[in-house]
């Protein structure tokens, strides 16, 4: 029993040691210009477009051991895209699309030990958002807004899969840039009896950011 003990506050100790080696909290903030690209899941949905996107958030990295460690925050994401399909009354039917969402992301972060000032980070999880604005607009063919349309969820569920560099410039505080497909897995739409469009907006990024 005093071996099992001795074991275990050999084991705190040394995660003491190790934790008082690096810093286990960084919070940082970033700006990701990027596209979004809009994937049609309905047969009869035509045209994707893919559209120019800016988003920005505050993320914090807490690190359990020096290399691995779980991230969260917040992004605002303007998330935009188009299609078009065709109605049998009404002709071509155009949409735009131009959301914005509040994304709560909670994800695994992974580095690599420092190659000079330098690491090799990767991320991946799920981001959970909150439409804060909406901008949907249906058009025919003579440019008429199209009252009746399919009306989006409140909510948007992605995986997130992140690639980059972290480069130390003082101390704790480090630059980063990274490569980021946020992957929007649910249909946009809410589920209705008119209208069954199933559209999924996803978005490439970089990001570029600044840990304290």
């Amino acid at each position: 029993m005093k071996k099992i003990f001795f074991t275990f506050i050999c084991v705190i100790l040394m995660t003491i040691s190790a934790n008082a080696q690096y810093k286990s909290f960084q919070f940082g903030l970033n700006v990701s210009p990027g596209v979004n690209i809009t994937k049609l899941n309905s047969d009869f949905l035509d045209n994707g477009l893919n559209k120019a996107s800016f988003n920005w958030g505050f993320n914090g990295n807490f690190y359990f051991v020096e290399n691995y460690g779980i991230t969260t925050g917040f992004n605002v994401k303007n998330i935009s895209g188009g299609y078009s399909y065709n109605d049998s009354i009404l002709g071509t039917i155009k949409c735009s699309i131009n959301n914005q969402y509040l994304e709560i992301p909670i994800s695994m972060t992974m580095r690599t030990e420092k190659i000079g000032k330098t690491r090799i980070i990767g991320n991946i999880g799920y981001g959970l958002g909150f439409r804060m604005s909406q901008n949907e607009e249906f058009t025919n063919a003579e440019n008429l807004t199209i009252k009746e349309h399919p009306k989006s969820s409140k909510i948007r569920n992605s995986l997130i899969i992140k690639l980059g560099v972290e480069y130390n410039i003082y101390k704790s505080s480090c630059i980063t840039a990274s490569l980021v497909f946020n992957n929007n897995f649910t249909n946009i739409y809410k589920k209705g009896k008119s209208f069954e469009h199933n559209v999924m907006l996803n978005t490439l990024c970089l990001e570029l950011g600044f840990i304290f």
